[in-house]
């Protein structure tokens, strides 16, 4: 459903760094090269969003999950919105299980996630554990002393953001990198720290993207302003925001146009 914007920030600009683009199946992998202040070692991330695992689909999904096979990030972050229905929650638990990373898996929850308020946090967090993920929900994980810190924000639309604990980290000698399944949470966190490194989904990229027009909806407050592509705030934070794996919506809406699905894969060395 398409969200009027309600207001702008002005604490971001377009940043545009250097892309390389691979095809997997239907799926567009991202690799991007980044310095990163005070990051203690190199290391490679894979950032992915929006799954709306849909049980019909699931050979859909196989080349992705060769990809990461092929070529396992040091870190997996998962940006949240697992299944598109709880009917198909099992298979999709089933299907994260088999990602791999050399040393830790995050994840942060989605609306889809939260909005099934009669489980309490501990509930996803118990499932995410199961399939060897760290549920972050306004708290930090430190993965060891030569690792970046990881910081996952609660979803702001059904959920409650709480940025405490990154405030806390915000003198740290080690980079800090933020999850948050919405954009909005970063564009309205104001001019307190929320990391080096930020990675959010949920707009989908607009899903149908018309020539020239652009996208034909966005579920943000912000309109376009933060519907995908990278963007640094003042203080030289960046922030990735990605189109996701899925698709919402139902029927002949339940689809994209002009706007591919995606991940990202990005090379982290100190700067």
């Amino acid at each position: 459903m398409y969200v009027a914007p309600t207001k702008r920030s002005r604490l971001w600009r377009p940043f545009f760094p250097r892309e390389q683009l691979f095809q997997h199946g239907s799926f567009i992998e991202h690799r991007v090269d980044l310095p990163l202040a005070k990051l203690p070692a190199p290391c490679s991330l894979v950032f992915f969003s929006d799954l709306h695992w849909n049980s019909q689909e699931e050979q859909r999904y196989d080349a992705l999950l060769l990809a990461l096979q092929k070529e396992p990030p040091d870190y997996l972050l998962f940006g949240g919105d697992l299944f598109l229905c709880l009917d198909h929650a099992a298979s999709a638990w089933d299907w994260l299980g088999q990602l791999p990373a050399r040393l830790a898996k995050i994840a942060v929850l989605g609306n889809r996630e939260s909005k099934v308020f009669w489980q309490k946090t501990s509930f996803w967090q118990t499932q995410y554990s199961r399939r060897g993920f760290n549920c972050l929900v306004n708290e930090s994980l430190d993965p060891g002393p030569q690792a970046p810190l990881f910081f996952g924000l609660d979803d702001c639309r059904y959920g409650r953001p709480e940025w405490q604990a990154c405030r806390e980290l915000e003198h740290c000698d080690r980079a800090l990198i933020t999850l948050s399944h919405n954009p909005d949470a970063l564009a309205e966190a104001g001019s307190g720290f929320i990391g080096q490194l930020c990675f959010s989904g949920h707009t989908h990229g607009g899903q149908i993207r018309l020539p020239l027009w652009g996208p034909l909806y966005t579920s943000s407050r912000y309109g376009s302003q933060f519907v995908s592509g990278w963007r640094q705030r003042n203080d030289g934070c960046l922030c990735h925001i990605s189109c996701g794996i899925g698709e919402s919506g139902y029927g002949l809406f339940r689809r994209r146009w002009r706007c591919p699905p995606e991940f990202t894969r990005v090379n982290l060395k100190p700067a």
